[in-house]
C-alpha cells in the first residue's frame, strides 16, 4: 500500500512539474522574432529539407552545406511537414523546449526514486530557471537537444549498471540515446556519456580494464547509426563535406580551425557557469554568510577523497557528471557558455541540496533572497503593464521609442501574463515573509518561474522584435517577382543573410564565390560597408541600380543593408524588360 501511494505521489509530482515546465518552455516559444543569425541559420536548414526533399544533405542560401549533424533540422522539418511544409518560429525551436522539458522529467524520476523527492522537484525547478538553460531551451540551436541526450544517456547507463552491478552488460536505451546526440553535434555526444559513467565506475573500484571496455564498445556501438548518416552525407557531398566534418569535430576540439571560434582560456568556463546559473549566483554566495569557519577535515586530501566515495551515489552521480562535463570543456580553445549545458541538471540537484541546507541553517537569508526576487518580478511585470497600456511614454531615443511601439502591439496575451504575476507574485509575499521556510522555498521557486513567463511573454519580444529582419525580407518579396533571382553579399566570409532568407523561404542565394555566375538580371542585398566590395566584385557588364535602404542594423551583419536591382547591360537592352523594377 506504502509503495503504491509513493508511485502515486510520484506520478501527481511528475504532471506538476510537467505543466510548469510545458508553459515555461513552450508556451511563448512563437512570441518572439528571429533576430540573431544563429536561430535561422539552424532553422534555414530544415526549410532547404522541405523545399529540396533532401533529408541527407540539404543545401542552403544557394550554396552552403550544414556545419552540424542533421537531428535538430530533421525534427523542425518533420515538424513542417506536419505543419503543411511551412516552418516557423515556433515549430524551429520546439525540438529544443520538448528537449529540455523530457530531460527534466526523466532526472526528476531518476533523482526522486533514489533521494528524496523533495530535493529531486526542488532539483527540476532549479535547473528550469537557471538562465542558460532558459535560455537554450527557448532556442533553435543544437545545443539543447544535445544536452537533453547527453543526460538522458547518462542517467539510462547509470540504472543498467545499477541494475546489473559488477556484471559487463550494455545499456541499448543509453546507446541510442548518445547514438542521437552524435546525430546532433557530434562524437561529444558519446563521449561526454562514457566519459561519465567510465570515471564513476572508477571510483567505484571497478577494474580499468573491464569498465573501458564496457564504454568503450558502448561508444562504439553509438557511432553505427550516425555512421549511416556521414557515409551518405560522403556521397552527396564529397571532400568539401569531409573537410567541414573533421574541422568542426576534431579541428574545434584540438584548436587547429582554419578561422577562429570563441577562442577562450579555461577560466571562461568558470565565468559563464557562475552567470549561467543566474539567479541562484546570488543565493549561493548569501548562503555563504552562514558559514561560521570552514573546517579541514583531519587526514587532509585523503580524507576528502575517502568523503567523496562516500557520499549517496545519485550525489556521487552529480558531482562526478558535472566535473568531467566541466574538465572536458576547459581542454579544447573554443569555449561557450552554452557547451557546458549538460552538467546544469546536476549542478541544479547540488544547489537544491545547499537549500535544504539552507532551510535548516540559514532560513532567514533563504526567505530574503525570496522576497528579493518577488519584488523584483512584481516591479517588472507592472513596468510592461503601464508600458502596454501606453501610460509610460517613450524617451530615450528612436531606438528605445521603437521598443515601445512594439510592447504596446504584443497583444492582449502578453498583458494578461503580466497581470497574473502581478497576482501570483503579491499573494506570495504572505507566505515568504510568514509562512514556513519550506513553503517558503516552493514560492520563491514559482515566483522566479513567473518571472520568466513576464520575460518570454512580454520583454523579450518587446526588446528583440524591433531587431528581426523580417520587415526587410517582407519589403523585399514585396518588389521581388516570385520567379526573380535574390542574392546577398557580405564581404565577412561565412555570414549570410540568414534572417532574412528564413523569412523568405530560403530565397536568398549567398554570393560567395565567381565560380558561379549570377542570373541575367535579379536583386541583391548588400551593407552599406560591403558596396565597395560587391562592385569589385561583380562582373564589369553589371549596372547596379539601388532601389531601398533600411537605417537598421541587419541582425546578421550588424550593418545596415541596401537592395539594388541589377542587369546585364547585354540584358538592359530590352531582351528582359519585365523583369525590370519599373515594369511590374
Amino acid at each position: 500500500m506504502r509503495t503504491r501511494s509513493v508511485a502515486l505521489s510520484l506520478n501527481g509530482a511528475t504532471l506538476a512539474l510537467l505543466a510548469l515546465l510545458l508553459v515555461t518552455f513552450v508556451a511563448f516559444l512563437g512570441m518572439t522574432l528571429f533576430n540573431t543569425k544563429g536561430e535561422p541559420r539552424e532553422a534555414l536548414v530544415a526549410v532547404s529539407i522541405l523545399n529540396q526533399g533532401n533529408w541527407i544533405l540539404p543545401v542552403s542560401c544557394g550554396a552552403d552545406i550544414p556545419y552540424k549533424p542533421p537531428m535538430l533540422a530533421w525534427c523542425i522539418a518533420l515538424f513542417g511537414w506536419l505543419n503543411g511544409g511551412h516552418v516557423t518560429e515556433f515549430l524551429s525551436r520546439i525540438p529544443s523546449a520538448l528537449g529540455a522539458v523530457v530531460m527534466l522529467i526523466c532526472f526528476f524520476r531518476f533523482y526522486a526514486r533514489r533521494g528524496s523527492m523533495a530535493v529531486a522537484a526542488v532539483a527540476t525547478l532549479v535547473a528550469a530557471t537557471t538562465f542558460e538553460l532558459h535560455r537554450a531551451a527557448t532556442s533553435c540551436r543544437v545545443d539543447m537537444l544535445l544536452a537533453s541526450f547527453v543526460v538522458m544517456a547518462i542517467l539510462a547507463m547509470y540504472v543498467t549498471a545499477e541494475k546489473y552491478p559488477g556484471r559487463w552488460r550494455l545499456s541499448f536505451p543509453g546507446i541510442l540515446l548518445m547514438s542521437a546526440g552524435v546525430l546532433t553535434k557530434g562524437p561529444v555526444g558519446m563521449l561526454l556519456p562514457c566519459g561519465v559513467l567510465l570515471v564513476l565506475e572508477l571510483m567505484k573500484g571497478e577494474r580499468l580494464w573491464r569498465a573501458f571496455s564496457l564504454y568503450a564498445v558502448s561508444g562504439i556501438l553509438a557511432l553505427l547509426l550516425p555512421a549511416a548518416w556521414y557515409l551518405l552525407a560522403y556521397q552527396q557531398g564529397g571532400d568539401s563535406f569531409l573537410e567541414l566534418a573533421l574541422e568542426e569535430n576534431f579541428g574545434r576540439f584540438l584548436g587547429r580551425m582554419s578561422y577562429e571560434s570563441h577562442e577562450h582560456t579555461f577560466l571562461y568556463n568558470f565565468q559563464t557557469l557562475a552567470t549561467g546559473i543566474a539567479p541562484y549566483t546570488l543565493l549561493l554566495l548569501l548562503g555563504l554568510a552562514a558559514w561560521r569557519r570552514f573546517r579541514r577535515p583531519a587526514g587532509g586530501v585523503g580524507q576528502w577523497w575517502a568523503s567523496l566515495r562516500s557520499m549517496p551515489a545519485e550525489e556521487l552521480l552529480a558531482v562526478v557528471a558535472s566535473v568531467v562535463i566541466f574538465v572536458f570543456y576547459c581542454i579544447p580553445k573554443s569555449k561557450r557558455s552554452v557547451y557546458l549545458l549538460p552538467m546544469y541538471p546536476f549542478v541544479a540537484y547540488g544547489i537544491a541540496i545547499y537549500i535544504r541546507w539552507m532551510v535548516r541553517h540559514a532560513p532567514r537569508l533563504l526567505r530574503g533572497f525570496g522576497i528579493f526576487m518577488a519584488v523584483v518580478g512584481v516591479l517588472a511585470s507592472l513596468a510592461m503593464i503601464l508600458i502596454m497600456l501606453g501610460a509610460v511614454p517613450a524617451m530615450g531615443g528612436d531606438r528605445v521609442a521603437a521598443f515601445f511601439v512594439e510592447a504596446q502591439g504584443l497583444g492582449p496575451v502578453s498583458l494578461l501574463i503580466c497581470c497574473m504575476a502581478v497576482c501570483g507574485i503579491l499573494g506570495s509575499l504572505r507566505v515568504l515573509t510568514r509562512g514556513g521556510v519550506r513553503q517558503a522555498v516552493q514560492w520563491m521557486l514559482l515566483d522566479i518561474m513567473i518571472i520568466y513567463w513576464v520575460f518570454s511573454a512580454a520583454i523579450q519580444p518587446m526588446v528583440l522584435n524591433p531587431k528581426s529582419d523580417r520587415p526587410m525580407a517582407a519589403a523585399i518579396e514585396a518588389v521581388a517577382a516570385p520567379d526573380d533571382h535574390i542574392y546577398g553579399f557580405m564581404s565577412a566570409d561565412m555570414l549570410r543573410y540568414y534572417t532574412a532568407g528564413f523569412y523568405m523561404n530560403d530565397r536568398i542565394e549567398a554570393i560567395a564565390s565567381t565560380d558561379r555566375p549570377l542570373a541575367p538580371s535579379g536583386w541583391i542585398i548588400v551593407g552599406d560597408k560591403d558596396v565597395d566590395s560587391l562592385k569589385r566584385f561583380m562582373p564589369q557588364d553589371v549596372v547596379l541600380e539601388r532601389m531601398m535602404e533600411w537605417p537598421q542594423k541587419s541582425c546578421d551583419n550588424k550593418l545596415p543593408a541596401k537592395l539594388y536591382f541589377y542587369e546585364t547591360t547585354e540584358n538592359s537592352g530590352g531582351t528582359n524588360e519585365p523583369n525590370k523594377p519599373g515594369g511590374r
